[in-house]
């Protein structure tokens, strides 16, 4: 039987404290046709000697040290622009993460027997910086097959829209989209355009179980985003951006820009009463 081929992009920085953790979770899974690409990008601590010694013990493992920092969206770009036309599925292992052993196995499996679809997750367990622990549950697009509805929704934010991140996802779709987008706020909520255009392009499979484990550290990137009315006004603009570069028709993305302003009108709302 052949497998697809699957690629991990981890893409790596100053987390010399976790990374082994999260290494040992890829090095675990049971998906028999994986390989793990890490990017470490200008690393201060000893991110990159870990890595360097997981590439020499397991030839499934990668690295490319960056010659200069990229923060987050150049590095993950900079493993898709890599790994894309070598994978048939890709997912990003972000390096505060971990997977359990049947995780890639699993997605892989919904994306197989679901041609529709274009990425699969699972539920996602949140550990926070004081220890208490959330189950994360991501279903406003179960068996939902309007493209639309399903952009109108990650356009709205409904729901924990962010656990589809950590999903097995179509490589085309990669190719598609063109990476993540940097804005005028910086790399805040990068993701979000990210997810709304994947949206676009195909169905969202959920695998009900808490599959992957997310654990919040201090220096973890979204702890350090300014959540201010600039980056909250660049964000929704990018995800503009990714509507018109759609398949969808005029009229869809007409409501999906009334979206998105619906949702900037949100936040300001919220900004002025906090």
């Amino acid at each position: 039987m052949t497998h697809p081929r699957v690629i991990a992009l981890a893409p790596t920085w100053n987390a010399a404290s976790f990374i082994d953790k999260t290494l040992d979770s890829l090095a675990a899974q049971t998906y028999p046709n994986l390989s793990i690409l890490v990017s470490d990008d200008c690393s201060t601590d000893g991110t990159a000697a870990i890595c360097v010694a997981r590439a020499q013990q397991d030839d499934r493992f990668k690295l490319v040290q960056q010659p200069r920092n990229l923060g987050w969206v150049g590095n993950a770009n900079a493993l898709l622009r890599m790994a894309e036309e070598r994978a048939d599925y890709l997912l990003f292992a972000w390096h505060d993460d971990l997977l359990a052993p049947s995780y890639v196995e699993r997605l892989v499996a919904r994306l197989e027997a679901n041609r529709n679809a274009v990425i699969a997750f699972s539920d996602l367990s949140l550990t926070h910086l004081d220890g208490r622990q959330e189950i994360q549950i991501y279903d406003e697009l179960t068996d939902q097959h309007s493209a639309f509805l399903r952009a109108k929704s990650l356009a709205w934010q409904i729901g924990k829209w962010w656990a589809p991140v950590r999903g097995v996802f179509r490589a085309e779709a990669a190719r598609q989209i063109g990476g993540l987008k940097a804005h005028g706020g910086g790399e805040f909520c990068a993701d979000w355009p990210w997810m709304l255009r994947m949206a676009t392009l195909g169905e969202f499979e959920r695998v009900p179980e808490t599959l992957c484990f997310k654990f919040f550290k201090s220096a973890s990137l979204s702890k350090k985003w300014q959540y201010n009315m600039k980056a909250y006004r660049s964000v929704t603009f990018s995800a503009a951006k990714e509507v018109r570069a759609s398949n969808l028709s005029l009229k869809e993305k007409l409501w999906l820009h009334l979206s998105l302003a619906r949702q900037q009108f949100k936040h300001e709302r919220n900004a002025r009463r906090a």
